[in-house]
């Protein structure tokens, strides 16, 4: 089984069935004695439902980890979840109680989400995900709980089309794979200390991280590169070309503390026709997924990348080799497409120096 896991996160084909199985949260006071209040059970109308899909669709990606065989996690717990109904209430308030005592110091009200959701992994097969969620008390989020025959049962109030918007009430994510389908065992977030973990958090999840920050880097050059390789030359924007695309991913991964699909996405692909950037930027993202890398948060670490990778090479048909780093405007040279598959390029420099 090992060799068929897969080593992105879930596609969006995979999001867009997501459905809710259980669900259930619990309330995080911090003036409440054990700092938790537990539910046994959570109302939600449809659009309600919607509404935490939605939020666990935005929330299915981040760094990935696997259990750490030598302390506690949550692995037996995650897999209870998924197999045992009856117990489902009892176990998200133990999980519940053991990351509010974790956190310690100050904390903030909100809830803690247990949910287990089953998707289409490919036809006719379903399986199974835990998702955890901490989210942040906000004017836009309310509910209330009651006693009915001695059970305590909240019921979310109506939320407002704008909540759909707000994603900052998401403080901690984790989605926990039960069905060995990944090679992860654990997608993590953390806004406050994102791309890592905090300390407290890590230790809830009991996880460590899967590939290094460097090992990714790579892996996104690599796949940038062959994606790049792969375009017709008749689908190619005017100008564009192996070494632009990868000149603007690795001017990104150069110039941010913390790795986006998205953003990644959109600076490396420019296009002034709008059907075909977001037809090559869904097969970027493709790429991306194949090579697990879209869905992750880490560091990106451009000096992992040897030297001689980081440069652009052009050759002429008389000879002439072009070596450089970056994007052709930052070292000064134009690329002009003339008739006949002709070209003519530019370079100014401040000094030309013969080398021999």
């Amino acid at each position: 089984m090992a060799g068929q896991q897969l080593e992105g996160v879930l596609t969006q084909g995979q999001r867009d069935t997501l459905e809710i199985v259980e669900f259930i949260f619990h309330i995080i006071d911090p003036d409440a004695p054990g700092k938790v209040i537990k539910l046994d059970e959570v109302q939600l109308q449809e659009k309600q439902k919607s509404f935490f899909l939605d939020r666990l669709r935005d929330i299915a990606e981040g760094t990935q980890y696997l259990f750490d065989p030598d302390a506690p996690n949550l692995q037996e717990q995650s897999q209870r979840l998924v197999e045992d109904r009856d117990g489902f209430v009892d176990l998200s308030y133990q999980m519940t109680q053991e990351f509010a005592r974790l956190h310690g110091g100050n904390m903030s009200a909100g809830v803690f989400i247990v949910s287990v959701v089953k998707y289409l992994a490919k036809a006719h097969d379903w399986q199974q995900l835990v998702f955890l969620v901490k989210m942040d008390q906000q004017e836009s989020f309310t509910y209330n709980y009651e006693d009915i025959q001695g059970r305590k049962v909240a019921v979310v109030d109506e939320i407002p089309n704008a909540l759909n918007e707000n994603k900052k009430a998401v403080q901690k994510s984790a989605l926990i794979d039960t069905s060995n389908q990944f090679a992860w065992d654990v997608l993590a977030f953390d806004r406050v200390k994102k791309p890592v973990l905090g300390d407290y958090y890590q230790a809830f999840l009991g996880v460590i991280e899967r590939q290094q920050d460097s090992v990714l880097t790579r892996s996104t050059d690599q796949a940038v590169r062959k994606w790049a390789k792969d375009i017709p030359q008749d689908q190619l924007p005017p100008g564009e070309d192996l070494n632009t695309y990868r000149g603007r991913a690795l001017n990104y991964l150069r110039d941010h503390d913390t790795f986006d699909t998205d953003t990644f996405l959109d600076t490396v692909v420019r296009d002034e026709n709008p059907e075909r950037k977001v037809a090559l930027v869904r097969s970027l993202r493709d790429a991306l997924e194949e090579a697990g890398i879209a869905g992750q948060t880490f560091r990106p670490r451009p000096d992992s990348l040897p030297k001689a990778q980081r440069k652009h090479i052009y050759e002429t048909s008389e000879g002439i080799t072009i070596s450089y780093e970056g994007t052709p405007e930052q070292v000064g040279m134009l690329i002009e497409n003339l008739d006949g598959g002709r070209s003519r390029v530019t370079i100014e420099t401040h000094n030309l120096i013969p080398k021999g």
